[in-house]
């Protein structure tokens, strides 16, 4: 595989511009957010990869050619593998199709690495039941703060690690905390992956002691308003077995749109 640069990103778009889940690809190659793209060949790409800077990997193309499965074992164990290790991180993760031609490829086995798969879900607002909620949230104020504030797309070290352009740095996205006694106890943010009026929803209550109590709901819907007010559309992802993301989503109006395979990698020592 060869790495491709911002003014050449053009020729792998026509992988990512048709799914909802492929957003965070198309947000690095569109110069949204930091990453690094690779392909076969840079004039007329058969196979492409999309690396955001921090995350997760995006795979789409022809996966059972004999040629592209050797290019990306040889990329995996070249360039991936020892990435990973250099930055101590034991795991990384590829989203693709789901299709026999990426099961065989990425789970017939790598030299060191165990990997498996599970599936994901990116849900799309319903504004209508989303605002019924976001009324009855604003009645309902408890003994907490809500603050809207700004947050780097990309913590620094990552953009200097996998040197990213380092105008990045600077960039900035929006979030919602709950603060109760002066504490953060729950957050929502717009992750950085944009294109058009969608975005990338991220969320997380700290503490155990502190689910349960709507704090999630609260910070989550305070963005969403905060969005929605300049015509901008959340998506929010998330794993099937996270029973309480996929509650969360349906109780704020989100339905799903997009089921999709993650194919998960760990180093074995």
């Amino acid at each position: 595989m060869e790495e491709i640069f911002a003014e050449e990103f053009k020729a792998a778009e026509s992988f990512f511009n048709r799914k909802k889940q492929h957003i965070p690809a198309l947000s690095v190659l569109r110069g949204h957010y930091p990453g690094r793209v690779f392909v076969d060949w840079p004039d007329k790409p058969e196979l492409a990869i999309v690396w955001p800077t921090g995350r997760w990997m995006y795979a789409a193309g022809d996966a059972g050619a004999e040629r592209n499965i050797a290019l990306i074992r040889l990329f995996l164990q070249n360039t991936v593998i020892p990435d990973c290790i250099r930055r101590g991180v034991g795991w990384f993760e590829i989203y693709a199709d789901d299709s026999e031609a990426w099961n065989r490829l990425f789970l017939s086995g790598l030299p060191g690495v165990r990997a498996d798969k599970l599936f994901e879900t990116v849900y799309e607002l319903q504004i209508g039941p989303f605002r019924s909620l976001e009324e009855l949230l604003q009645a309902d104020q408890g003994e907490f703060e809500i603050e809207i504030v700004e947050y780097p797309i990309v913590a620094g070290s990552d953009i200097l690690s996998l040197g990213a352009d380092h105008h990045f740095m600077d960039k900035k996205t929006v979030g919602a905390s709950v603060n109760v006694g002066g504490q953060t106890v729950s957050f929502c943010r717009n992750n950085g992956f944009t294109v058009g009026n969608e975005y990338f929803i991220d969320a997380d209550t700290y503490e155990t002691a502190e689910r349960n109590k709507g704090h999630g709901t609260q910070a989550a819907a305070a963005l969403i308003g905060y969005y929605l007010d300049q015509n901008m559309l959340p998506l929010w992802e998330t794993t099937q077995d996270n029973l309480a993301s996929n509650r969360l989503a349906l109780k704020l109006g989100f339905l799903p749109a997009e089921q999709y395979p993650v194919y998960t990698f760990k180093l074995q020592k």
